[in-house]
């Protein structure tokens, strides 16, 4: 059993107000939840956890009271011309002061186990209180875990991560939407929490360590083929002290042409990066060797696990161009 961890800003880009949002969370059962991140820090207090109808997941859904004629709470939308720029770990009370007026929420939960798929969605919510999924879910690839005994004994394991494609809006289309991602990755000799997984923390990698970079530049779009419909880290034997390894997945929006399928055709970057557009979202994702132990309620804001995306942040690394 071990614990898979991260934390994440979300911003409402449906061009319309919210009154919740969910976390589907396939090969989980309610059980395996050992905490999620809620009140008194997030607009929406603590969420539920249900079964999926099936019986094979769960669903974290947060959601507004509603009195009978309003809705007690609602998330703002982004405005595409005035995008916001968080850090991953701002908007809820006692981060950004101006938090219940931005166009996002900040969720999260901890995870003893792995789940399947991961699936995020804005949730709207009409006249009569009931809330139904957005059109489409929120554009943050999750990573899916796989933990096996180790090639070196003297290793505590051998680990890795999968970060799948999109899936296709359309299913008649023969491709989905196309991004660019960047992959670094760290390990400690420390279990990592969710105060751990900040944009500027120490223990997130950021690449200015060259030996963090694992993949620098890769196209991830379903139905390309030839391995690029995912990013995988290839199962690798974790150093014989570590209690966690830690990645941050980077996205960016592609820019460059597609073919009459949909198929994005620049597989390179350019030279000065004229095939990568804005920042779409960070995943700050790491895994735990050990299972979680449900923490006590003052430390429940500063840990959480699973999931890691921020959409509307950009990196201060490097400028891209913004669209």
């Amino acid at each position: 059993m071990f614990g898979s961890l991260g934390n994440f800003d979300v911003i409402n880009d449906t061009n319309q107000v919210c009154h919740g949002f969910e976390i589907e969370l396939e090969g989980v059962s309610p059980a395996d939840i050992a905490y999620t991140f809620g009140s008194p820090y997030n607009r929406y207090l603590d969420p539920v956890k249900v079964a999926t109808a099936s019986g094979t997941g769960t669903i974290v859904r947060y959601a507004s009271a509603f009195g009978g004629s309003t809705w007690a709470v609602g998330t703002p939308f982004q405005d595409p011309n005035n995008p916001i720029i968080t850090g991953g770990h701002q908007l809820y009370f006692g981060g950004d002061p101006n938090y219940l007026k931005q166009p996002g929420d900040h969720f999260g939960v901890a995870l003893n186990g792995n789940p399947t798929n991961t699936v995020y969605r804005w949730l709207f919510g009409d006249a009569s209180g009931n809330l139904t999924p957005a059109g489409t879910n929120a554009k943050i690839p999750a990573p899916i875990w796989n933990v096996q005994p180790p090639a070196n004994p003297a290793a505590p394991a051998a680990v890795q991560v999968v970060v799948p494609a999109l899936p296709k809006e359309n299913p008649g289309d023969l491709f989905g939407e196309a991004m660019w991602v960047k992959v670094f990755v760290t390990e400690a000799a420390e279990p990592a929490e969710l105060h751990h997984l900040l944009v500027g923390n120490p223990a997130v990698p950021d690449g200015k360590d060259p030996a963090e970079v694992e993949i620098e530049w890769q196209i991830l779009q379903i139905g390309k083929g030839g391995g690029l419909d995912e990013v995988d880290s290839g199962l690798k034997d974790l150093a014989a002290n570590a209690k966690s390894v830690t990645r941050r997945y980077e996205f960016y929006k592609y820019t460059g042409p597609y073919d009459v399928d949909g198929e994005a055709l620049q597989e390179n970057p350019g030279p000065n990066l004229e095939f990568v557009g804005a920042f779409l979202g960070g995943q700050n994702a790491a895994l735990n060797l050990d299972a979680f132990v449900v923490p006590e309620p003052g430390t429940l804001a500063l840990l959480g696990i699973g999931l890691a995306g921020m959409a509307g942040y950009r990196g201060g690394r490097r400028k891209v161009a913004a669209v």
